[in-house]
């Protein structure tokens, strides 16, 4: 890109801060955009069994090693499909956990009987012709 390895890499964020808000501004539209944390650890997780692959966990997570072998699932795993699965999995689980779904269905909020309504969800719409 650039000679100037800081400058490369303030070129290279600059390129991220646009991705994501372009990312952002399509949620206006009806998307979903759901961040999911930063270190969270999408490459050292089974995508089958969410349990920490020991090969990775016991320095052997050099770039160089693009498959591992998991010992809970006998699964080879490729790990940027391993990455991508776990991301996509996590980032559903924190969408879900704003609505039923984490409730196994059930209501998040369950009514009491001793709950008042709003005024304004009672609010009567006015009839056509009317002068009030």
């Amino acid at each position: 890109m650039v000679k100037n390895p800081n400058l490369a890499k303030s070129i290279s964020d600059q390129g991220w801060g646009m991705f994501l808000t372009m990312l952002k501004y399509a949620e206006k539209f009806g998307h979903v955009y759901q961040e999911i944390g930063r270190f969270f650890p999408s490459s050292q997780l089974c995508s089958d069994t969410l349990l920490p692959i020991p090969m990775l966990q016991n320095g052997y997570d050099s770039l160089g090693f693009r498959f591992v072998d998991c010992p809970h699932c006998l699964h080879q795993h490729d790990r940027d499909i391993n990455a991508a699965i776990n991301i996509r999995n996590e980032g559903l689980r924190l969408w879900a956990l704003g609505t039923s779904a984490s409730a196994q269905g059930g209501d998040v909020r369950p009514k009491s009987p001793g709950r008042k309504k709003s005024m304004a969800a009672e609010a009567i719409p006015r009839e056509l012709g009317s002068l009030h």
